[in-house]
């Protein structure tokens, strides 16, 4: 009988338990899809592209498209001065291309000024953009940025650029969503306690 009781409360805890991480995990989804979701009505002085997929020939991926195309038509309607490009180097299989030239490109293909793009190409995650960009900004003092991602991304970026000490950030998400955007949401939710935990 005593084991009956202790099993009944242990699986009521386990359930507890469960609920609480199900209900946490919907309602930070909830969070960050309204907070990446939201349009960016206002200016900034730099818009910052997170890197994604580019194939060996240089050509973006369809996300990584969907990210340039937004800051590029920020740029043309005089909302931003200036474009970020940063990421990482593609991998092995995608020939090993820096995500932040092919950006580059795309956007003086696109008519950007050379004069107007910054590419980077060590910014391998979105700490590393953060921090790249602090430090290139620290001879230059643009007061604001807005990020450009995906929407689940938006609130991980804002947060790492507001922990390294830059306040004025907004955010811009892709308006190309896939499939894929669902698991990338629900990664994102160890993703960013993992940026509030390490970083």
């Amino acid at each position: 009988m005593l084991q009956k009781v202790k099993t009944v409360f242990r699986n009521t805890w386990f359930k507890r338990i469960v609920f609480f991480l199900l209900s946490w995990i919907i309602v930070h989804i909830v969070y960050i899809s309204i907070d990446g979701l939201q349009p960016f009505k206002g200016n900034a002085d730099v818009a910052v592209i997170l890197g994604n997929r580019v194939f060996a020939n240089g050509r973006l991926s369809s996300w990584l498209q969907g990210r340039v195309d937004v800051a590029l038509a920020l740029y043309k309607e005089k909302k931003v001065k200036k474009i970020f490009a940063s990421g990482g180097i593609s991998s092995p299989e995608d020939g090993g291309c820096p995500e932040g030239d092919a950006m580059k490109q795309y956007l003086l293909n696109h008519g950007v000024p050379d004069a107007d793009i910054i590419a980077d190409n060590a910014g391998q995650n979105s700490f590393l953009t953060a921090k790249d960009f602090i430090d290139w900004n620290a001879a230059r003092h643009y007061k604001s940025v807005v990020i450009v991602s995906q929407f689940y991304h938006i609130s991980r970026c804002k947060y790492i650029f507001k922990k390294l000490g830059y306040k004025n950030v907004a955010g811009a998400s892709s308006e190309r969503y896939a499939w894929a955007d669902m698991v990338g949401t629900l990664r994102e939710v160890p993703a960013f306690y993992k940026y509030l935990l390490l970083y």
